[in-house]
């Protein structure tokens, strides 16, 4: 036989063991003594056996009630911990993102938007790949991303744009040269006797096009703009590289960052896929993810300026 028990009984039957008397628990929820005993009654007929001893100082449980009680406990600390999450849940404080981005993403960008975020303080679970943009892009039609971050000339189909834009490409100069010690743009034929680090795929071709860099004929490549900045730490040269890492390795290592317009833009895109059920945790980190974008995209714009 399933017996079925009412949220009020549950609370009255609590506030009963808790304080051993009909007229306290009535008081602790607001209720009359008689509507205390009356559900108190109704409870123990659908129970089937006494829950308590009536006596002149009060009511004492029988051993069914102690029994009953732990369950009772049990399940109330069930329904507390449902309640905080929906809590948290609609104070976004609670939830699951899933990001995949490029290296150009990957350094402050997705940082720093998680930080705005404050999943350090709430209960949100983060899922993060770095990898290409073909890999990213893979990743979205899978059905399991919520938010991209791609290197693509143009969007393609299955995806819904939440922001693109285009930077441009840099030539990075470390404290101490020549370069570092001024300001503005730098066409390419003012680096044609340069010992230059492309990148793999348009910069690179272009490069290689117009005969650009004192290495031209045996050129050194990259494929992402970091691991170029890391190539010329060690082996020397100049990195061409994406204003969003250009803007990252200025701020840690100094040096300078130097707009090169006549190489092609850096174009990107933040998505997710069509039909993707976006919660209100992911509507807010797409939005911090942008503004750090267009963060970034200042600085260009100054330098751009200079």
């Amino acid at each position: 036989m399933n017996i079925m028990f009412s949220q009020k009984q549950l609370e009255v039957f609590r506030a009963v063991m808790s304080t051993g008397s009909v007229s306290a628990a009535g008081r602790r929820l607001n209720l009359s003594q008689p509507s205390v005993s009356r559900i108190l009654g109704d409870l123990e007929r659908q129970f089937g056996v006494p829950l308590f001893q009536r006596k002149s100082k009060g009511v004492h449980p029988t051993p069914e009630a102690e029994a009953f009680l732990e369950e009772v406990e049990r399940n109330y600390l069930v329904l507390s911990n449902l309640e905080e999450a929906a809590a948290q849940i609609a104070r976004k404080e609670r939830g699951t993102l899933s990001i995949a981005t490029i290296t150009a993403a990957s350094l402050e960008i997705v940082p720093r938007a998680l930080e705005r975020l404050g999943v350090r303080e709430k209960q949100i679970k983060v899922s993060w790949q770095v990898k290409s943009s073909k890999w990213v892009l893979d990743f979205a039609r899978s059905g399991t991303l919520k938010t991209g971050f791609a290197n693509v000339l143009h969007m393609p189909t299955g995806m819904h744009l939440l922001f693109e834009g285009a930077v441009p490409h840099m030539v990075f100069a470390p404290e101490g040269h020549e370069l570092a010690g001024e300001a503005g743009p730098l066409l390419l034929r003012e680096l044609r006797g340069a010992p230059l680090i492309g990148l793999l795929g348009q910069v690179a071709d272009e490069l290689a096009l117009r005969n650009i860099g004192s290495n031209a004929g045996a050129p050194m490549t990259a494929e992402t703009s970091l691991a170029a900045l890391t190539l010329s730490q060690h082996c020397g040269g100049l990195p061409v590289v994406d204003a969003f890492t250009a803007h990252y390795w200025q701020q840690r290592h100094g040096g300078a960052a130097r707009i090169v317009p006549d190489l092609p833009a850096y174009r990107f895109a933040v998505f997710e896929p069509l039909g993707s059920r976006a919660s209100m945790i992911d509507r807010e980190f797409q939005a911090c993810l942008i503004d750090e974008i267009k963060r970034i995209m200042s600085w260009v714009e100054a330098q751009t300026l200079s």
